[in-house]
């Protein structure tokens, strides 16, 4: 039995309150510090820089373990970054980006990611890996990010 989860993207907002973009954006980009801001992802390491191109490996726990490699493309000017799926173990593919806007309270992020998971599993423990990795870590993930930007 090989089971498949693939979701359209989730896409959600948050303001992060009297903090510049360019602060915001520049934390985001710091792949390596992701396993203390994020809890399911246990290790995280660029492998190749060739801006605007990072390329970072991501092991995660979520119900299993998971390996995958996306090409991070950053854009300091727009305050953008966009992903694309590289490889991978069980993550089969993943797609988003994020967005950092000044607003009048400080920086609004706008989040899209969506991951394809396939694995030797029943299809709901499948299932939950995806919602893990995508969907229901995104509450902690802004307020992760909140705390950190204020540091």
């Amino acid at each position: 039995m090989r089971a498949m989860e693939s979701r359209p993207p989730v896409e959600r907002t948050y303001v992060v309150r009297g903090v510049p973009p360019r602060k915001v954006y520049d934390l985001v980009t710091n792949f390596e510090i992701y396993p203390r801001l994020f809890p399911e992802l246990k290790a995280a390491r660029i492998l190749e820089s060739r801006p605007p191109v990072v390329r970072v490996e991501f092991r995660a726990e979520v119900v299993l373990s998971v390996r995958y490699v996306l090409d991070l493309t950053c854009d300091p000017e727009a305050l953008k970054i966009d992903w694309t799926f590289v490889e991978g173990e069980i993550v089969t593919d993943s797609v988003g980006g994020w967005r950092f806007t000044a607003v009048p309270e400080g920086t609004r992020i706008e989040y899209r990611a969506g991951m394809t998971i396939k694995a030797p599993l029943p299809s709901f423990i499948v299932r939950r890996a995806t919602d893990a990795l995508v969907a229901a870590s995104i509450p902690g993930m802004f307020a992760a990010i909140d705390r950190e930007v204020r540091r």
